[in-house]
């Protein structure tokens, strides 16, 4: 399906009335780092003046404050509404020649787009085994289709299977969404929870989990082995030409496995013996149990589970993508957890909360945000927790889990606050046309602190999290699978004779 305006556009657009000079105008698109201007009457859209206007007219001799924009903008500008597709709007800039389209929504302002954001936009393409283009890093390659979520990378908004993920998080369970994500609605009753409770033993025996803890490989490849072990010992096979029913029995059994884990492989990396799960306990709650051995506070069990809501399914990502693959094979449930893993273990995918915390513990205090930041520009050190791959506007999971450290008054909220206006005044500056924003490892990293988790174990937790992420995808792809088996472009010297 082709895209629409709406989900390219940049939302908020500058405005300015007709009566706004030359110099008000340059002066707005230079401190918006923005390339035009919608000049609007009331909420009509009357014209559009850009930089290229602005110049022309300085070298025809207007006076830049004497000057207003009504003598030199686009008179009632072709306008387009946000469910238009971007083929046509590309159409009718290359035929009349401009470079920007004001989008409406009902008549009303709603959006601008450019010609540079159309023409990224149509990158996006099937691609043909026979003809095969390139797409670096798969980047607005469609490979699936999903019924799981949409993230609207525009809008800031992220979906699971119609609902706002926000709001679930605010106004349900991890359990609750768990269920929603596999089987398309909420549970009716405890029955459910009652069903995974029941499944978190772990079928290791702890000699064998205490000789992988005590391993010398990284704690994510020491819990991916442990996946892989439990996968051998429960004699999970291909799932080809088996009943799908028994797949989802197997998915589930490694989503509740998961927490106890890392629970288990984390206590006895620290030599202290496990904690059995308690059945009576919900998922957040029994596993900060496992982990801390003692029963946590209503807080950090409140800052648990909207982790782990928040964090369980995130579209197409690199971890699911990798149990996609995999499961597209024929793999077992159990090969394609650990393979999804295996990528979560990467520092560009699952290592940045971590990280984040290490930053604040380098800068502090709040009176010297400003000042390392400032340096790190300069010298280009690597700043955790913001800039995000698919949002061009704030993550909304940034927003709930900031929202989520201020209600609960952890002890970072101060420093973070001013540390994260610091860095993006300073990137906005440094790096102007850029949408940088604050992802949601920022504050998330606040989160899981407050949470109790200890800092090696925040991969980890996320991991705890997206297990019922990707368990939902390698089940859809079990459904209705076809090998996945992308194409590369030959870029190597041409035949060679010998």
């Amino acid at each position: 399906m082709e895209l629409r305006l709406g989900e390219v556009m940049t939302p908020d657009p500058l405005t300015a009335p007709p009566g706004t000079s030359l110099a008000e105008a340059a002066a707005l698109m230079r401190e918006r780092s923005v390339g035009s201007l919608v000049i609007v009457d009331g909420s009509n859209v009357v014209g559009i003046i850009t930089e290229r206007d602005c110049v022309r007219s300085t070298a025809d001799g207007a006076h830049p404050t004497e000057t207003k924009v009504e003598e030199w903008m686009t008179s009632s500008p072709v306008t387009m509404g946000t469910d238009t597709g971007i083929t046509i709007a590309l159409d009718q800039m290359m035929e009349r020649h401009f470079r920007h389209i004001p989008v409406c929504n009902d008549g009303k302002l709603a959006g601008i787009v450019s010609f540079r954001q159309l023409v990224e936009a149509a990158k996006i393409r099937h691609v043909d085994p026979w003809a095969p283009g390139t797409g670096r890093g798969l980047e607005n390659v469609t490979v699936a289709e999903t019924q799981l979520s949409f993230i609207d990378g525009q809008q800031g908004r992220l979906i699971y299977r119609g609902y706002n993920a926000v709001e679930l998080a605010l106004k349900k369970h991890f359990i609750d969404v768990w269920h929603l994500l596999h089987y398309g609605d909420f549970p009716k009753d405890d029955s459910f929870a009652k069903k995974i409770a029941g499944m978190r033993e772990s079928p290791l025996d702890v000699q064998t989990l205490k000789d992988l803890a005590q391993s010398h490989g990284t704690f994510m490849a020491t819990l991916q082995a442990a996946i892989a072990a439990c996968g051998a010992a429960w004699g999970l096979e291909s799932w080809l030409e088996r009943d799908p029913n028994e797949v989802e029995e197997e998915a589930l059994r490694l989503g509740a496995v998961m927490p106890t884990l890392v629970a288990t492989l984390w206590r006895l990396g620290q030599g202290l013996d496990p904690v059995e799960p308690d059945p009576n306990l919900d998922e957040a709650t029994n596993y900060l149990w496992m982990m801390n051995g003692e029963k946590p506070t209503s807080d950090q069990v409140l800052a648990a589970d909207r982790y782990l809501t928040l964090l369980a399914e995130h579209g197409m990502n690199a971890s699911t993508f990798t149990g996609r693959v995999i499961a597209s094979t024929g793999a077992d449930v159990g090969s394609a957890v650990a393979g999804a893993a295996g990528a979560l273990s990467g520092p560009l995918h699952g290592g940045a909360p971590a990280l984040v915390l290490n930053m604040l513990d380098e800068i502090g205090t709040p009176e010297r945000a400003e000042q390392w930041v400032k340096d790190a520009v300069r010298t280009g050190k690597r700043i955790m927790g913001f800039g995000h791959r698919v949002y061009k506007a704030e993550d909304p999971r940034a927003a709930c889990f900031r929202d989520t450290s201020v209600e609960l008054r952890s002890e970072r909220v101060s420093l973070a606050k001013v540390v994260e206006a610091v860095v993006l005044e300073e990137l906005r500056a440094s790096k102007p046309g850029r949408a940088l924003y604050t992802n949601v490892e920022f504050w998330s990293a606040v989160v899981l602190e407050h949470a109790g988790i200890p800092r090696p174990l925040c991969t980890p937790t996320f991991a705890v999290s997206r297990t019922i992420g990707w368990t939902a995808h390698i089940l859809e792809q079990v459904r209705d699978n076809r090998l996945i088996r992308p194409s590369a472009e030959y870029t190597g010297p041409a035949e060679k004779r010998l």
